[in-house]
């Protein structure tokens, strides 16, 4: 009850640092708690240094922390509404079998790879992103008062340019009047995409999730799903407990597959594999855990395909990153040569 009572408590009511505080800022905020730990550091004492030394959403985790402690609660009750139930629990489990430090490792790694999503397409995107917008900022320019298009608009009219010309002049209208229309559409298309892929559980899914890159949503899902069910069996938690915690936080779309892992767990059947076998983990690591599944090491197993699913799918998403910056940079390139050939071509008819 009092268990039930504190996380009701930290999830009411919005907060700005909970939502700030996110994959990596928890993976550092677990690898520095552990890391004092290991060194001799008691726990207690070691909140205490971190909330001296953090700063922002990371000092208010040591506060919350501490004052759970203060109350005589445990260290895992602080970090709830700050960490992902499944971490919470893997924490609580370690303070009551005395392997709180190798579980908070856990934890972090676990974390770690979740949020190495994110660095990944930042890493390839970001170079890319960049010599896009300098190419445009460059067009844009042409385009203000005084710009050269402005110049040579005043020497010819515009409809007796060059094709170049003229295509130069539009894309420079279009990028100085309605950048942000642009930037908008970009963003508004990834977040419906994001929403889709998150939410979307009806007619047609099972088509989408075998696309070449939306698939690679479900593969990803899948991983983290495996490595974090594993995790937590492994450390004593009961095979549907485990699914209840994994659900509090997880998108529409991983419910809907564990609703139908529950369901099959409630029919009764014999083999953990064909519990999980719902659509959301690859075939071949199906058959795998099925063979594994009649034998010991379940769970050991289950971490193990999760982790080299995710590396799989980390490759994928790394293939997919460059060729999306391959393709920005295509795009940079034209609107470069495009510079240079229209100008050209009007510095040309102006000179006749």
């Amino acid at each position: 009850m009092a268990k039930e009572k504190v996380i009701k408590k930290a999830s009411t009511g919005f907060n700005l640092d909970r939502l700030l505080f996110r994959g990596g800022d928890q993976q550092s905020f677990l690898e520095d708690l552990a890391t004092l730990v290991e060194d001799g550091v008691p726990a207690n004492k070691a909140i205490d240094v971190l909330e001296k030394v953090l700063e922002g959403p990371a000092k208010k985790v040591a506060q919350s922390i501490s004052r759970s402690l203060a109350q005589g609660q445990s260290f895992s009750d602080g970090m709830v509404g700050w960490f992902p139930h499944y971490v919470v629990e893997l924490v609580r489990i370690g303070e009551q079998g005395g392997t709180m430090v190798h579980n908070i490792r856990v934890a972090a790694e676990a974390l770690g790879q979740q949020s190495q999503v994110v660095s990944t397409l930042f890493s390839e995107l970001t170079y890319p992103i960049v010599v896009l917008a300098f190419a445009c900022g460059i067009i844009m320019n042409f385009n203000t008062k005084g710009g050269i298009l402005e110049q040579f608009a005043q020497v010819k009219p515009v409809a007796v340019w060059p094709e170049s010309g003229q295509m130069l002049y539009s894309l420079a209208q279009l990028l100085t009047h309605g950048w942000w229309i642009v930037i908008l559409g970009v963003i508004g298309f990834i977040i419906l995409l994001n929403f889709i892929l998150k939410t979307y559980i009806g007619p047609g899914r099972d088509t989408l999730d075998q696309l070449p890159l939306l698939s690679l949503y479900r593969k990803l899902t899948a991983a983290s799903f495996m490595e974090t069910l594993g995790l937590l069996v492994l450390n004593g938690v009961v095979f549907k407990q485990a699914l209840t915690l994994i659900s509090r936080q997880a998108s529409v779309y991983l419910r809907f597959h564990m609703r139908l892992m529950e369901r099959r767990l409630g029919k009764g059947e014999g083999n953990i594999a064909d519990v999980l076998n719902t659509g959301l983990i690859d075939r071949g690591d199906i058959i795998r855990l099925r063979a594994i599944a009649e034998a010991k090491g379940f769970e050991h197993a289950l971490v193990r395909q999760g982790k080299q699913a995710n590396i799989n799918g980390m490759k994928v998403l790394t293939k997919v990153s460059k060729l999306f910056g391959s393709l920005i940079l295509a795009l940079s390139a034209v609107a470069a040569g495009l510079m240079v050939m229209g100008t050209y071509a009007i510095s040309q008819i102006l000179g006749t």
